[in-house]
Formats: structure tokens, sequence, C-alpha cells
């Protein structure tokens, strides 16, 4: 089969098209940096050739380029936490995602996946989320525009549609070709500092949410589409555990602090009040601190159960994440301990 691709110079797109490559599928590229994207794939060993060169914004050329196509996987999504980037999230995350599916439906295109993500979900204090909670209302622009674009997916579902929903947890990896945000955090918890606070943190490992994203495309019959929709939540971190499995990985002592919720979440708020005055990016926000002290576990049974399949353990996503990072020059040799490279 062949299918088209997007977001492929990002973690989660670049895996998932890795995996069709290497399942023997046909891939054609959609991207706005075609360049990088040989480069990147070239270094995996693979050579691609079909590109087409656009933006998700631009409706007349996705529909051209699903041409041909069996297929589709959306993976192109804008992560940011600055509040600068709102504008820019607002038209890729929801308005690119509505221009992709919808023109895939107007294709006919039998197979139609979508990358959502797990914050479409997050309410503090719940017990746990699976796919039957109730959607959130969440402030942050990403989570917001990415809630804005599952509506559109999920009204695609109920009219019938063979669209097929994913919401992979904070993605973890190696060969990522822009360092990610949750890469980018992994780095600075073995760089600089682990918090160790209340609730934990969710990891999936990139690897597993391409072959959980080939599986879901190659599948004969799936379930009505109001049911195609799955979690891919790997495991659920407490913040001591994590720094826990970190260590074994590193063979090396972390730098830690513990440090209640409740100041973290006040400095996030603190932070939101003054950046509009000082400037500065959205890393620390009320929202991003309210998501570190107060998330909620997720369930894969769903997945897990249709499909068969399993996510690797942790410490294996960890230790050839953290390998990855060194190799790349993002830690040094003696942040990366154990993990260093010869």
């Amino acid at each position: 089969m062949k299918f088209l691709v997007t977001g492929a110079t990002g973690l989660v797109g670049s895996h998932t098209a890795r995996a069709l490559l290497e399942g023997g599928h046909a891939v054609r590229f959609y991207v706005r940096d075609p360049l990088a994207l040989r480069r990147h794939f070239a270094a995996l060993g693979h050579a691609v050739d079909d590109i087409v060169t656009g933006d998700i914004r631009d409706r007349e050329r996705v529909g051209a380029a699903l041409v041909g196509c069996d297929g589709v996987a959306h993976a192109a999504a804008l992560v940011s936490l600055n509040p600068n980037d709102t504008r820019a999230m607002e038209e890729i995350n929801d308005g690119g995602t509505r221009i992709v599916l919808g023109a895939a439906c107007a294709a006919g295109l039998s197979k139609i996946l979508y990358v959502s993500s797990l914050s479409v979900f997050f309410r503090p204090g719940a017990h746990m989320i699976d796919e039957s909670t109730v959607l959130a209302t969440p402030r942050e622009a990403y989570a917001r525009t990415k809630r804005a674009a599952e509506d559109f997916a999920r009204g695609l579902q109920e009219a019938g549609a063979p669209v097929t929903i994913t919401y992979p947890a904070a993605v973890f990896g190696p060969d990522d070709p822009k360092l990610s945000e949750s890469n980018h955090a992994l780095m600075n918890f073995v760089a600089q500092m682990l918090p160790k606070t209340s609730s934990g943190m969710q990891g999936v490992d990139a690897r597993d949410v391409a072959l959980a994203h080939q599986h879901l495309l190659e599948r004969e019959a799936g379930p009505a589409p109001q049911e195609a929709r799955y979690i891919l939540g790997g495991y659920y971190y407490p913040w001591a555990e994590l720094g826990a499995i970190l260590e074994a990985v590193l063979q090396r002592r972390l730098k830690s602090l513990a440090i209640p919720g409740g100041l973290l979440r006040g400095v996030g708020t603190l932070a939101d009040w003054v950046r509009p005055v000082i400037g500065g990016s959205g890393q620390i926000s009320a929202d991003a601190m309210a998501i570190a002290t107060r998330w909620t576990p997720a369930d894969s049974t769903r997945f897990l159960t249709s499909t068969g399949l399993r996510f690797r353990p942790g410490a294996e996503t960890f230790a050839d994440t953290i390998g990855w990072l060194a190799r790349a020059g993002h830690l040094t040799r003696a942040q990366a301990g154990a993990l260093a490279p010869p």
C-alpha cells in the first residue's frame, strides 16, 4: 500500500514513516523541508524520493498529494508551550488537520490515521483516563488546538468515515530529527535536575507508537469508526520511580529536588502573570505545572487487547534515548554516564 505521511520531520511522523517503509509499504512524504527529510532518512539507510513540498494549510497542495495513495498518517503538529505560537498552532494543529482529514475523506481513502494527544483528556483529579473519558476543556494553546481538531476528527468518525485516532502520551525515543519537547525535557532531567513532586509522568516509546500506527493502517477491517480510538499510553511513572529508572540506566546519581506540587503550580501562575511584561517562553506556566503535578494515569487496555502488541520496557526507551542524545551532542559524556558513546 501507499501512504501519505505528514510530519515526517518530527519524532512521531519520522518513526511512523520508517516503520511503514520497513514494513514494505510505499511512502509519500509531505514536508516543508525536503533537504532535512532526505538527510535524516539517509542517515537511517533510506533514500526517499517521493516527496511533496508544501504546507498542510495549503488545501489544493494537500489534495494533490493524496492522489494515488491508499491512506494517510497525519502526524504533523506544532508542539509548543510558548504563547507566542498560539496563532500558528491554531492554523496548523486545528486548521491543518481539518484540511488533511477532510481531503482524505473527499478522496475516498480507506485508511486515515490521525495522531491526537492525551492532553485532550487531561482533567486534574480524575482517577484514570481511557477512551471513554469526557474530553477536557483545556486553556493552554497546544491542548486547546488539539481538542478543536479532535472534535473535527470525531465528527468524521460519527459520519462513518474510516478515521482512526491515536492518543500518544509524552513520546520519547532516539533518532529525533528536531529534538521534540519530550526528549528536550528528558535531556534537562539528565543534565540539570529531575523534580520530585506530586503525580508523575506518562511516556511511550516513539518506536512503539510507530509500530502501532503501522498495525492500525495495515489491518483489513477495523471496528466501527466511533470505536477506532486508541490510547498509546506506554507507562505511568511517579517522579521518584522515574528518577530511579534513570539513575539505573545512567549508573550515576541525578540532581533532584523535592518540590510540593502546589508550590510549582503557584510558580507557574506567577510566570503567566509576569510573562507579558518580561517576555520569555511558556516552559513554566500554570498549565504546564498542572500537567507535571496533577497528571492522571491513562489506560491503554483497548489498544493492547485489540492488537496483541506490547510496549517495550521504559528502561530500554530511556537508555536508547539518552544514548542517542549523547551521540547527537545534546549531552556530555559525564551527563550520559554509562550511556556515553565509546
